[in-house]
């Protein structure tokens, strides 16, 4: 017996089929080989994090009447002058900082006369205070120079109708003292304060005060200011 075979064509649907088949393949493999590739060039950008920082000058040493500021070697404050204070700016926080205090004709941080070193924490608010002696001679006591840092800082009071003060021993030949007010009869709003030290901050209606500064005993006035306070004043 002859058996006639005789090849049989795929059809044009056959074709079809197979051809969009085969690019579905080819795109589904493609679309894998793009999911990976991207999932590989990924790059996740950390976010930065900051604290509020305010830096106040507070060096009675002639030498350092007037100095600039850096930070991180930027320059951040430009002839700095004795008692003043910048700003509430935004630093770096939860990396280290560099804080460098030059004198006032300085071209870079390189020239600074201290570097500090500090890592604040973020949302963090903090005062620092500039005080203390550079020169060799000619102060008693030279107490060194140094930054001191008050880590609760407050940019605004609590109530609006009044003044959060924050007050700080920082005159090195300065002994242990007490501030009493007297314009208004609030009395000793600080009792024994020695240098370096901070008070919490005092909320005070907003008025205007008359503040002697005595000695520890209370008997012997070492200073008196008259001030008007804020709800921002420091």
């Amino acid at each position: 017996m002859t058996i006639n075979s005789k090849k049989v064509k795929p059809s044009v649907f056959a074709k079809a089929f197979t051809f969009s088949s085969a690019l579905t393949i080819f795109f589904s493999i493609l679309l894998t080989f793009s999911s990976c590739k991207k999932e590989e060039e990924e790059i996740i950008v950390p976010v930065a994090e900051f604290a509020r920082v305010q830096v106040i000058h507070n060096s009675a040493d002639l030498a350092a009447n007037t100095v600039d500021v850096y930070l991180n070697d930027v320059l951040l404050i430009d002839n700095f002058e004795f008692r003043t204070s910048s700003p509430f700016i935004d630093a770096p926080a939860n990396e280290e900082i560099k804080i460098s205090i030059a004198g006032s004709n300085s071209t870079s941080s390189g020239q600074a006369i201290a570097d500090f070193y500090y890592t604040l924490g973020a949302n963090e608010t903090y005062v620092l205070i500039a005080e203390g002696i550079v020169s060799t001679s000619g102060y008693s006591p030279a107490t060194a120079f140094s930054i001191e840092v008050y880590a609760m800082g407050q940019e605004t009071a609590n109530n609006s109708a009044n003044t959060d003060l924050l007050i700080h021993h920082g005159a090195t030949d300065a002994p242990t003292v007490d501030v009493v007010e007297v314009g208004v009869g609030a009395g000793t709003i600080v009792d024994n304060a020695s240098y370096g030290d901070f008070t919490a901050y005092l909320e005070l209606p907003t008025n205007d005060y008359t503040l002697d500064i005595t000695d520890e005993t209370g008997q012997v006035t070492v200073a008196i200011i008259q001030c008007t306070t804020t709800n921002s004043w420091t």
